[in-house]
């Protein structure tokens, strides 16, 4: 049985995959799977939503998400030339959890910073 904080962030893991869900964003919500995989492997709400997404993005065009490329100051692990979200960036402390927003000149990420436990706000 996990720890109340790793319960926690379990559940504002699955709660960021519904919402994601809901809005068809099957990389985020395999993303906060992820997450939740990493913390308890068995989890089945988390399985439930990554069969959910796996079968839905088989079915859905590949173009229905923008591709996502990380700022210049940030270090990734690959995703720059692969045009994906990052998974991580800053050595490891930040792990993307989905994409906020996009302005004229940066793209504004939902990042957890593993130093502090909480999620941040990235550019």
């Amino acid at each position: 049985m996990p720890s109340e904080r790793v319960q926690r962030r379990i559940d504002r893991l699955l709660d960021q995959a519904e919402e994601a869900a809901d809005s068809r964003d099957w990389k985020s919500v395999l993303g906060s799977v992820a997450g939740v995989l990493a913390l308890d492997a068995e989890n089945e709400d988390a399985l439930a939503f990554r069969e959910m997404a796996e079968k839905a993005s088989e079915s859905e065009p590949s173009d229905s998400q923008p591709a996502i490329a990380p700022s210049g100051s940030a270090t990734t692990n690959g995703a720059a030339t692969t045009g994906e979200i990052p998974s991580s960036f800053a050595d490891g402390r930040y792990t993307v959890l989905r994409l906020l927003g996009e302005g004229g000149k940066k793209k504004v990420y939902l990042a957890h910073d593993s130093v502090l436990d909480r999620d941040v706000a990235f550019a």
